[in-house]
């Protein structure tokens, strides 16, 4: 069993020091107590500390200072800032130059124990052993496919985070498969027998969404019949999953961080609050850091969810999974139809040429498509759609060299999406979405079947990316 971490607490409060003392000694953590920055730095040079908990204003200097200074001593410690209600914006400055976390006096004596716990475990995750490659088929219950490095290092932090409790962060693009990474975290933790739950927060208006996360009391709005338990406490002792987190409005980021710090929850319309047992995993395809940078998504609530993060690489930067995938779903698709299919040389080479802005998703609804109406046994290069039909044109041998002349048909915009274009990832997912609507005559609730979202999440991408519904 790993020794428990070294704590030095700094506090100018004869009262929060005694506190903490008896909190650290019921826990039997090694402790040392100062009073004053001085006293810190001092211990800093006389004992090595795994943990620094201290007061954000010191009489003779700053938390901030000793934050610094206990990073000098030990790269590896972890800071808890202590802080009143009124300096809440430098405690979470505090967190974004490096501290663990915040909690605000006077605190609850749980609350403290539960960062200190999760210190703990981000200690332990980082003594365990490097997990080996053969983990990819260790892990139950998943269809994460690949071999590359990539994600082989994805396969080594899903088995790592799997283990602890903290918030997980998972980042990707559209398709790249952020639900399969956090059903595997879910299925490989202690919390596997119980719920999973799944929600996309930009599929639901926000009144909706609160009451699907936190229920409701009879009459709280129209059309509350009665009361109802809310996703938090049907996944009691489960997980879960909050999808497109980037959608959600500030106001109900105040909400999400409540339940994150205090475990607890309000029903819409009820006082009372509800105590929750689950694990909190959440995902985006957008830039969460620039979204704080522009006041869009609260800073307090980011550092929350990104304890431990997994960054899903995009296909296109994994082109060497591609064989393997479409393997799987051929597979997949023949145990399902009872119709065996498999790819020409030239069709996969094709595919491993071809960006894929929708990813793994994409990948997978294309060779659904073409193998639902393959009648010979063996998917020829033509009958591949990548996109859409409409204006088509050959691919250029500069392109793709590997296809030749071959009749392979794609649009001459989408040609770009193939190595060597420029156009940015929001110009790639704009297009694509302009060519399946053009697909779809401009039906929306089509699109957005194909597209794999919610309608809601294709409004807020249109207008996000400047796509003008009455112009398709």
């Amino acid at each position: 069993m790993s020794p428990k971490p070294k704590i030095l607490v700094v506090d100018d409060d004869r009262s929060i020091c005694k506190l903490m003392g008896s909190i650290l000694e019921m826990e039997s953590y090694p402790f040392r107590v100062a009073m004053t920055a001085e006293q810190a730095r001092r211990a800093m040079e006389e004992e090595r500390f795994d943990i620094l908990v201290s007061d954000i204003y010191l009489g003779d200097d700053s938390g901030l200072h000793l934050l610094e200074r206990m990073k000098c001593v030990n790269a590896d410690a972890e800071v808890v800032i202590m802080t009143a209600h009124g300096s809440m914006e430098t405690a979470v400055h505090a967190v974004h130059n490096g501290a663990f976390d915040y909690i605000s006096k006077p605190f609850v004596v749980d609350e403290m124990l539960r960062i200190l716990h999760r210190i703990e475990e981000k200690f332990q995750l980082s003594r365990s052993k490097t997990v080996g490659p053969e983990l990819a088929e260790n892990l139950p219950k998943t269809e994460i496919i690949g071999a590359t490095p990539k994600m082989v290092d994805i396969y080594k932090k899903v088995a790592k985070t799997a283990r602890i409790e903290a918030p997980v962060l998972v980042i990707g693009e559209s398709g790249s498969g952020k639900e399969l990474i956090a059903r595997a975290l879910h299925e490989n933790s202690a919390r596997t027998k119980a719920p999973f739950v799944v929600i996309n927060c930009g599929a639901l208006p926000e009144t909706l969404l609160e009451s699907e996360l936190y229920g409701h009391e009879r009459g709280s709005f129209t059309g509350a019949t009665g009361s109802r338990k809310g996703l938090f406490e049907s996944a009691a002792g489960g997980t879960v999953f909050l999808d497109e987190i980037s959608e959600t409005s500030l106001s109900f980021q105040v909400k999400l961080l409540r339940v994150i710090q205090e475990r607890e929850i309000r029903r819409v319309g009820s006082n009372d609050t509800i105590q929750v047992d689950v694990r909190l995993i959440a995902a985006t395809n957008r830039d969460l850091r620039e979204m704080v940078r522009t006041g869009q998504f609260r800073e307090d609530l980011f550092h929350r969810l990104n304890v431990f993060t997994i960054a899903l690489p995009p296909l296109r930067d994994r082109r060497e999974d591609i064989p393997l995938l479409s393997s799987f779903f051929l597979k997949l698709f023949t145990e399902k139809n009872g119709k065996t299919v498999r790819l020409a040389e030239d069709a996969l080479e094709a595919m491993k040429q071809y960006s894929w802005p929708g990813n793994v998703r994409e990948l997978k609804n294309t060779l659904e498509r073409a193998m639902t109406f393959n009648d010979t046994g063996v998917v020829q290069l033509e009958e591949l759609e990548f996109g859409e039909a409409e204006d088509s044109a050959l691919i250029e041998p500069s392109s793709a060299p590997s296809l030749d002349a071959a009749p392979y048909r794609a649009s001459a915009s989408r040609a770009r999406s193939f190595p060597g274009g420029e156009a940015s990832l929001d110009a790639m997912e704009r297009e694509h979405i302009i060519k399946i609507l053009k697909q779809t005559g401009g039906n929306k609730k089509k699109a957005a079947e194909i597209l794999g979202i919610e309608r809601r999440t294709l409004y807020n991408k249109a207008r996000r990316l400047g796509i003008d519904f009455r112009s398709i």
